[in-house]
């Protein structure tokens, strides 16, 4: 903002307030890595692809912290699958197609759905004793 204050020519520097706040969201490395096990015994190995970090919050992280748990957070990919090519990070459509903060995002029914629930269910189950 202050950038573009000075390249606008403005008389002073602009006034930031922060009116909101979340913590960036860190996994417990042990958590994720469980989670992910189950996925790629579920789905197989070439199904799960890490983005790497990313600079997202999210108030999961709070949650996570104020109940004592390791937090194990993934995406699940909603859009679909035939508008990619290259099944990696360098994928041209990663561009294109609009996340799901987006106003123009807009899941594919299917897979998304059934694989949205049984991963849920994948995930939960890893967790719960005796599962």
């Amino acid at each position: 903002m202050r950038g573009v204050a000075v390249t606008s020519g403005a008389p002073q520097e602009p006034t930031i307030t922060e009116i909101e706040r979340f913590p960036v969201v860190v996994n417990d490395a042990a958590a994720l890595g469980r989670t992910l096990e189950a996925f790629a015994a579920w789905l197989g190995p070439d199904a799960i692809l890490d983005p790497g970090a990313g600079a997202g919050s999210e108030d999961v992280g709070i949650l996570a912290t104020a109940a004592g748990a390791p937090l194990s957070y993934w995406l699940l990919g909603g859009t679909d699958p035939a508008l990619f090519t290259t099944g990696d990070m360098s994928d041209p459509a990663l561009l294109s197609v609009p996340s799901n903060h987006s106003p123009h995002y807009a899941p594919v029914i299917e897979p998304t759905l059934t694989l949205g629930v049984t991963a849920l269910a994948t995930a939960v189950r890893t967790w719960l004793p005796g599962a």
